[in-house]
Formats: C-alpha cells, sequence, structure tokens
C-alpha cells in the first residue's frame, strides 16, 4: 500500500509545482503588459534574419552529343542564352552550376545578396541558335527553387528530343522522383525514383530513358533535401529537316482556373504542310491528376477584344491535347476553367526563314502580387501580355527607371505592350492578373510567364 500512495504524491506535488509555475508566468507577464493594453500579457516582435535570394537560369540549348557528335549519352551546351537580370537589392550576382556526368545546359545562378531585409530577384533568357538540325528560338523564365514542379509539354517520338533539367542551387543534396504521363497514363519504368543531384549542380536527364514514342507527356518533378529549378527542353527534326526547339518552364500548380498568357499562333497552317508535321498543329495540353474526369471551357481572347470559347473533356490520369483550329495569326491568352484541378500548357509551331519551322511553348503562369520586379532578356519580337481573370478592371503601372507608363486592363480582357529590354521593370497594380512575355520573329517563337515576387519571411509578433 505504501507504493501507490507514494506515486500518487508525488504526481500531486508535480502538479502542484506546475500550477504554482504556470500562475507565476501569467502573473508576471500581465505585472509587465504593454501600454497600449494593460494587463495583457507583453509580446516581442522577432524580426527574421534576411537571407540571399536566388533563381535559377534554364542555360543554354542542349544536343545529346558532343561537338564530333560523339558521347549521346551525355548533353553538351550549343551556343549561349541571353539572361537580363533584376533586384530590388544592391547588386546581382551571376555564377554558374556544376556539370554532372549526364552534362549541363550551363545554368546561371542569380544571387541577390541580403542587406537589411531580404531582396527580390528575377530574370529570364533568350537564345536564338542554328547549328545542324537544332534551329529555332526558346525563352524561359528563372525561377525560385523549389519541391514541386509540372513541366507540360515534351515528347519523345520518332525525331523529337526532350530534356529534363535539373538545377539544385542548395548545399545538400536533392532526391527528385518524376512522376510521367503520356496520353495511356502513367508511365511506368526503373530509374525515375531516387534521383540524387548534388549540391550547387544541374543533372540532365532524357525523357527517353522512360518513355518512347509518345507525343504528349507531362511531367510531376517533386524533391526532398536540396530544392530543384526544372526546365525541360525540346527539339524536333522532321525527317531530315530541323523543326524548332524550345524551354518549357514550369507551370502553374493544378487549379481550376489556369491563364496561359500570350500564346503566339503565326503560320500554323503552313507549317503543318510537308511530311512528319502532326505534330506542327497548335494545341493545348490538359492534364487532370485525379480521378474524376474534368469538363473544360477554354475561353481564347486577344488584346483587340475579339476571342471564343471551346468545351472539351479531359480524363483522369492521361495527357489531353485540344487541337486549336482555323484561328487567325495574333497573339491570344488562353484562360482554362475546369470542374477540377488540372495543368495546362500550349504548343504552337511556325515558319521561319528557310522554310523550316520553330516551335514554342507556353506555360500557365500564376497571378502577380502587388508589386512584382522582372526583366525582359532581349529577343526578336518581344512583347508584355498582361491578363485580367478578374472581375474588376485594372490600372497597371510599370517602371522602368524614369520611365512610367499605364495599362488599363478590364476585366476578362488582355493587353500587349512593349517593354525595355535588359532593364528592371516593376509592375505595380497587378494584383491577381496574370502575365507573360512572347517572341514572335523571323527565327521562330517563344515565351516565358513572369513569376510573382518570391514570399518572404515578415516581422510576427511572439507572446508568453
Amino acid at each position: 500500500m505504501t507504493t501507490p500512495a507514494r506515486r500518487w504524491i508525488l504526481r500531486g506535488t508535480a502538479t502542484a509545482i506546475a500550477v504554482l509555475v504556470a500562475a507565476g508566468t501569467i502573473a508576471a507577464a500581465n505585472a509587465i503588459g504593454t501600454t497600449e493594453a494593460p494587463g495583457q500579457p507583453a509580446g516581442r516582435t522577432v524580426t527574421p534574419v534576411a537571407a540571399d535570394a536566388e533563381r535559377v537560369c534554364a542555360g543554354s540549348a542542349l544536343r545529346l552529343s558532343d561537338d564530333a557528335g560523339n558521347d549521346a549519352t551525355t548533353a553538351s551546351t550549343v551556343g549561349t542564352a541571353t539572361v537580363a537580370t533584376a533586384t530590388t537589392g544592391r547588386t546581382v550576382e551571376r555564377s554558374d552550376l556544376a556539370a554532372s556526368s549526364t552534362g549541363s545546359s550551363d545554368p546561371t545562378l542569380l544571387t541577390a545578396p541580403a542587406g537589411k531585409t531580404t531582396p527580390q530577384v528575377a530574370g529570364s533568357s533568350y537564345q536564338s541558335v542554328s547549328s545542324g538540325d537544332l534551329v529555332g528560338v526558346a525563352a524561359a523564365s528563372c525561377d525560385d527553387p523549389t519541391q514541386s514542379t509540372w513541366l507540360v509539354g515534351g515528347s519523345t517520338e520518332t525525331g523529337r528530343t526532350s530534356l529534363i533539367t535539373l538545377a539544385n542551387p542548395t548545399d545538400v543534396n536533392a532526391t527528385v522522383d518524376l512522376t510521367i504521363f503520356d496520353a495511356t497514363g502513367t508511365v511506368s519504368a526503373p530509374g525515375t525514383t531516387g534521383i540524387v543531384v548534388a549540391p550547387n549542380s544541374q543533372k540532365v536527364v532524357p525523357l527517353s530513358g522512360f518513355v518512347s514514342d509518345q507525343g504528349s507527356t507531362v511531367v510531376h518533378v517533386a524533391s526532398s533535401g536540396g530544392q530543384i529549378v526544372a526546365h525541360m527542353q525540346e527539339t524536333v527534326v522532321r525527317t531530315l529537316t530541323p523543326g524548332g526547339f524550345d524551354i518549357v518552364s514550369g507551370g502553374a500548380a493544378p487549379a481550376r482556373s489556369q491563364v496561359i498568357p500570350g500564346v503566339v499562333l503565326r503560320g500554323a497552317e503552313d507549317a503543318q504542310r510537308g511530311d512528319d508535321t502532326a505534330d506542327a498543329a497548335p494545341i493545348v495540353r490538359l492534364f487532370v491528376p485525379g480521378t474524376t474526369a474534368a469538363r473544360v471551357t477554354l475561353g481564347i481572347t486577344t488584346a483587340d477584344g475579339g476571342g471564343t470559347t471551346v468545351n472539351t473533356t479531359a480524363e483522369p490520369g492521361v495527357v489531353t491535347d485540344v487541337a486549336l483550329d482555323d484561328f487567325p495569326d495574333g497573339r491570344y491568352s488562353f484562360t482554362v476553367s475546369s470542374t477540377v484541378p488540372v495543368v495546362a500548357g500550349a504548343r504552337t509551331t511556325t515558319t521561319t526563314d528557310g522554310e523550316q519551322t520553330d516551335l514554342g511553348w507556353f506555360a500557365s503562369a500564376e497571378p502577380l502580387g502587388a508589386t512584382t520586379t522582372t526583366a525582359v532578356a532581349p529577343g526578336d519580337g518581344g512583347l508584355l501580355n498582361i491578363v485580367n481573370p478578374t472581375t474588376e478592371d485594372a490600372s497597371v503601372v510599370i517602371r522602368s527607371g524614369d520611365d512610367r507608363s499605364t495599362v488599363q486592363v478590364p476585366s476578362g480582357s488582355t493587353e500587349t505592350v512593349g517593354v525595355a529590354y535588359s532593364r528592371q521593370l516593376t509592375i505595380t497594380g497587378a494584383k491577381g492578373l496574370v502575365a507573360g512575355v512572347t517572341y514572335a520573329g523571323q527565327d521562330g517563337v517563344a515565351g516565358f510567364p513572369i513569376r510573382a515576387s518570391t514570399e518572404v519571411s515578415t516581422p510576427v509578433r511572439v507572446y508568453p
């Protein structure tokens, strides 16, 4: 009988002590209080330590061989992309990430050193290349490292090469899993999981290593440990004729509403003439990651106020390409409204000088915040496209140095404007709007989404 009683006494004593300590803490907090609210617990504002801001640019065009056409298992660069940068900090530092055994696109790491607060950093790249069977133009956004990226694009049919680039700008290993989908469902192949990307390096992964002879693919890139910046490069050769290349930027996360800003349609009918041109038709690519079919309404608008809608159904777990026939040349914005979350992207093909073709991939974009800092890489025929999917008219201000312009973007409309290349742009008044840059020149078409400012930690009030 002694032991149970002793245990009860000990527990009771501990409880009494805990009550006294808690009471003392509350009393002390009430005694300190605040001048604004006497008798309330005192709080302390904790300001997070400022950190460097980083984004990674896609790098240069790739081919699966060296300059002599040897070593088809390693990707090598062709030419050099031009990068434009912007920051709210003092300066932007550029550095290269190391290559792996599979090659590298020589991606550029942009770093804005921290000051009293964490700055913003942004950028984009553009490249025109003509080397053997690699001919065309590509553009891409410089992106935040993340643990999840949706790449809506690519093909592994004969003459099509799709390369996934995985850049790890962190100081720890990143373990990457690729979930690949095509027109038949989820691809099951060895090697898609547990891909290790070393710190401060890039790994190039050919999509054909996992799936062959598929014209419609979507890839979900998920990482643990270090965070990843993922892009995809697709190169097309039609029989023996170069058919273009482009870079697929990561699109918006699955959602019931997706916006693809500024899709260039130009010479689509001419691009489909000749042999091996079945994939030259313009399409919107959809994928439903859930288990329920999506009823989709595709809204198509132009800067001059024109527009139409296309209704379709996307089955879950398989990639769906929606053909866009009989549309005149122009820059269009696509708004996808779905009954269930989807991811979306668009592909177009245009004729170029020399009776060749070039393809362009256009990613869906996340809404912008109240203020966005960006920079547009110089390229042929570059324009900024602003889409207003909200129910309110917007007055968007674009500043570059001492220059300032105001763009009125009515609800449900698209506005296309010219902007300065390689200069820092500050966009305000565009909260909830979506924007992207498109290029349309003699060498081909390309585009990329404008990324919203990076979310940074803000001071928080901590109470005892």
